[in-house]
């Protein structure tokens, strides 16, 4: 048997660890730009599956990895560099289309293949982090911070990277320092340095040369199908954390973009400049002159507040290129303010476009660049209209992406940030049969409800187009002069209304005419006196700050539904994004199956026991811990959005603080004694589930009245607020290892199985989870797996019984 080196690869691991958790993050952006961005889950799923293979690799390979430890671990980590680029290449010739995979099953084996490959660099990355930790059983507390911490340091640079470079150039820069991690491990492992330096040097050589790595997005992008047309051209791409925002003109084919505008518009659009974000178009420049705005925004469904407001003041909410800033001087508003997250879009019409567009060029338009719950919170001002642009992908591929904006809660905001007269307007895509529009209608009932209105009904508007819709929620009851102002602005411009407190039978549909009026049927159903038994074929409920999901319209038990039903009838009626989760959800379960059992049964046929019953207790000890730190995590780095503004940043200082202290709590066991680690334990559980619950019910109120804070200091209240929650969770993973390490060191690579493959699942079946029982009942639930640890852990267990 070799002998041991002298001590751990401390660099070495702290910089894969890094780099892996870096590259992880990167794959989400990767996949936005190739695919969609709501594919998160199954980023960090298939990143935990290699970390689950790698476990059960090792426990299968037993003493013939363990006697080659320097040349394993060192292939690996060649493996995990190398494997970065080739199998996200390799993935991207895989035909997988997102948008079909409710009807399409083969699309489900694209996804596998996906996943599969995908989780390969990261199976490298797990070897090497399982191998040292399985080698140095002595110093796992200290090895599990170092990993940790190195992660937390990878999770604040890759944020940095993408700040600063575009994704296609971030990805060679990741395979560097993986390879400089292999280098770094040849040094500190005493074995084949000059080899590992040269290969590090030839390959890095090769990345310099080529450049950024080809992205191939998928024909169905929307930027792919604009740069289809002749005379399509890339004018201007910007890069940022939030995304690759793309400027695109075609002087040949001119570019029209005027979602909800009547057939009966008297003007056409100006000249434009399409804009997408990460290829998903996002609105259009209009190239228009202070004072003289373009006249076809005057006809557009999104115009129907105008119809009863003057020189009102105005905050419209995602302003995106500013066609709504410009809509609302076309009609006379005294004052603009436009809340934008992301401030690659704030640049365009305030830098890039600004002799193009006006948007940005008059005194009565301010932008400001952030979230608007977080802009409105302690705002003394009131607005005479608030405008929010309700978008939606029609396939549902983002049913289970989060949206804060259009919550029950988000609502109430609003309401309160509008003067006596004023009013909150919201318009999107129209679907057949109806989804988005009744549940904001659902959801204006709701935050009326809230304010002691009786009947809603009286409060609202709404009318459609051909493919969109306006819905108006007012402050007080609409009164005859105002109904008769929005009838006539229907009338002029052949929209259909949905609801008026007074609308005749004949009018919900007269111009665009369906075979029946589900939208007006919809709307008196849930603005009537028995909307709670409204009874209908999708989940229209209003979303919450706990389930923020306003986009998915599928239940659970219509997927059972759909799977009984003909070919092609019910797979189409069910939102791509939940189909996904589901599916991604059985592949993680198959395969934590199968790498929990494989190292089960190698261990019964070659008769090798742990002691003190270890064979039944990391199973379920390192399971049930898998499952707990993820839900923890995951329902944190949400219940922050709200407070830092944006879910970038939110999941940057989530990520970065649990890390980073977690790995402290790690450090804190090493020198702790064993007979003292069950004491231990149970004090950091009790810790855990005693601030946890402290958060769940007294962290909204918190965080609110904190929310007008400078930046700087929200992010240092949360990072104070995570500190002493994350040190306690790093202590229960390193105090288990070690005693197995001590006990049973055959069983601590089936162990880092077992936590993958556990944290595979988890991370999948939280969003679906959150979307059933809310972000609190998910922290409740992983602060339910930590009570369970202290008596796993126990040293009473019965013997080995497997």
């Amino acid at each position: 048997m070799a002998a041991l080196p002298e001590r751990p690869p401390w660099i070495a691991v702290g910089l894969i660890s890094g780099t892996a958790l870096a590259y992880e993050v990167l794959l989400t952006r990767l996949f936005a730009l190739v695919h969609w961005h709501h594919l998160v889950a199954t980023v960090i799923s298939l990143a935990l599956l290699g970390y689950g293979a790698s476990g059960t690799f090792l426990a299968l390979a037993q003493h013939r990895v363990r006697e080659r430890f320097a040349v394993v671990f060192l292939s690996n980590a060649a493996l995990f560099a190398l494997g970065m680029l080739a199998c996200f290449a390799l993935a991207q010739a895989i035909p997988l289309d997102p948008q079909a995979v409710s009807w399409e099953p083969t699309q489900l084996l694209r996804l596998a293949a996906v996943y599969l490959v995908l989780a390969l660099p990261f199976f490298g990355a797990a070897n090497c982090i399982g191998l040292a930790l399985w080698r140095h059983a002595a110093r796992i507390p200290r090895l599990y911070s170092v990993d940790l911490l190195g992660a937390g340091v990878g999770a604040l640079t890759v944020v940095v990277l993408l700040q600063l470079l575009h994704p296609a150039v971030v990805l060679p820069v990741l395979v560097v320092l993986g390879l400089l991690g292999t280098a770094a491990a040849a040094f500190e492992l005493r074995r084949g340095r000059a080899a590992a330096v040269a290969f590090a040097v030839v390959v890095a050589g090769v990345l310099w040369q080529r450049g950024a790595v080809a992205l191939h997005p998928a024909a169905y992008k929307d930027l792919a199908r604009t740069l289809d047309v002749v005379g399509a051209q890339v004018e201007t791409t910007t890069s940022g954390a939030m995304g690759v925002v793309t400027v695109v003109r075609n002087d040949r084919v001119p570019l029209r973009a005027a979602p909800g505008m009547s057939l009966l518009a008297s003007e056409l659009p100006p000249e434009q400049r399409a804009v997408f974000v990460d290829g998903d178009a996002r609105g259009a420049l209009d190239r228009s002159s202070p004072g003289a705005p373009p006249g076809y925004l005057r006809d557009l469904v999104s115009a129907f507040p105008y119809a009863v407001l003057r020189a009102p003041r105005v905050l419209v909410v995602g302003a995106g290129a500013g066609g709504r800033v410009l809509q609302a001087l076309a009609h006379g508003a005294r004052e603009v303010v436009a809340v934008e997250g992301s401030p690659q879009l704030v640049e365009l019409p305030c830098r890039h476009y600004r002799t193009f567009t006006a948007a940005c060029s008059t005194p009565r338009a301010h932008w400001r660049v952030t979230e608007v719950r977080a802009f409105l919170a302690g705002l003394p001002q009131a607005f005479d209209l608030i405008g929010v642009s309700a978008s939606a992908d029609l396939a549902g591929t983002d049913a289970l992406s989060e949206t804060y904006e259009l919550t029950v809660e988000a609502f109430a905001q609003y309401l309160d940030h509008l003067t006596p007269r004023g009013l909150l307007a919201l318009d999107g895509p129209t679907r057949l049969p109806p989804r988005l529009a009744l549940r904001l209608v659902a959801t204006a009932r709701a935050a009326l409800a809230a304010r002691g209105v009786a009947e809603a009904g009286r409060h609202v508007a709404m009318l459609r187009g051909w493919q969109q819709f306006a819905l108006l929620v007012s402050a007080t009851p609409i009164d005859p002069e105002r109904a008769a102002a929005l009838r006539e602005f229907a009338r002029t411009r052949a929209f259909d209304l949905v609801w008026l407190p007074d609308l005749e039978p004949d009018e919900p549909n007269r111009y665009q005419r369906l075979a029946e009026p589900r939208f007006h049927a919809g709307a008196a159903a849930l603005l009537g006196p028995a909307a709670g038994a409204f009874a209908y074929a999708f989940d229209v409920t209003p979303a919450t700050d706990d389930r923020p999901y306003a986009r998915l319209f599928t239940r659970a038990r219509d997927l059972g539904e759909a799977l009984g039903a003909a070919e092609g009838v019910g797979g189409s009626r069910l939102d791509a994004g939940f189909v996904m989760a589901a599916a991604t959800l059985v592949q993680a379960l198959a395969a934590g199956a199968l790498f929990i059992l494989l190292p089960l049964v190698g261990r019964r046929r070659t008769g090798r026991a742990g002691g003190h019953g270890w064979a039944w207790r990391t199973p379920l000890y390192f399971g049930l811990i898998g499952l707990a730190f993820l839900f923890v995590e995951i329902a944190w780095i949400q219940r922050l959005q709200l407070f830092l503004g944006h879910p970038i940043y939110a999941t940057a200082v989530a990520l970065e603080a649990f890390l980073v202290f977690a790995g402290l709590g790690s450090l804190a066991c090493q020198r702790l004694a064993e007979a003292a680690a069950p004491a231990r334990l149970r004090l950091a559980v009790v810790a855990i589930v005693v601030i946890g619950l402290s958060y769940v019910f007294g962290l909204p109120t918190l965080l609110y009245r904190l929310a007008d804070l400078p930046d700087w200091t929200r992010v240092l209240v949360s990072i104070a607020l995570l500190a002493p929650l994350a040190f306690a969770m790093g202590m229960p993973f390193p105090l288990a290892l070690r005693a197995l390490g001590s006990e049973a060191p055959g069983l601590v690579p089936w162990a880092w199985a077992v936590n993958g493959c556990a944290s595979v699942v988890s991370a999948v079946a939280a969003p679906l989870l959150a979307a059933a029982v809310g972000f609190s009942g998910l922290l409740l639930m992983g602060l339910t797996c930590y009570l369970v640890l202290p008596a796993v852990f126990s040293r009473s267990a019965a013997g080995d019984r497997a």
